[in-house]
């Protein structure tokens, strides 16, 4: 996987998304676990959002779904979805 362009696609569907500038921040890993059982382990990709007025993160990490194709889950960070990990448990939970 070309991380570059992961990175590119991801920085492109924010800004998308969240109509603002987005740069870059870090890569947070986020391992998401419930009764025992992990539900989520992964990367996540934070960014910084300039000039938006509910957010100052967003996140977004990608996976290949059934078809083998990549997917991309983009989070605008406004409260209470302001952290990697609580963007991750909101993922989850809407796909149970």
């Amino acid at each position: 996987m070309d991380y570059r362009k992961y990175r590119e696609d991801l920085l492109s569907a924010i800004e998308k998304k969240a109509m603002c500038g987005v740069a870059y921040v870090h890569t947070q890993p986020v391992r998401f676990v419930m009764d025992g059982k992990v539900l989520w382990d992964g990367k996540v990709e934070v960014f910084q959002l300039r000039d938006h007025p509910q957010a100052k993160q967003a996140f977004g990490w990608g996976f290949k779904n059934s078809q083998n194709k990549m997917e991309y889950v983009t989070v605008v960070g406004a409260p209470p979805l302001d952290s990697a990990s609580l963007a991750v448990k909101a993922f989850v939970a809407s796909r149970r």
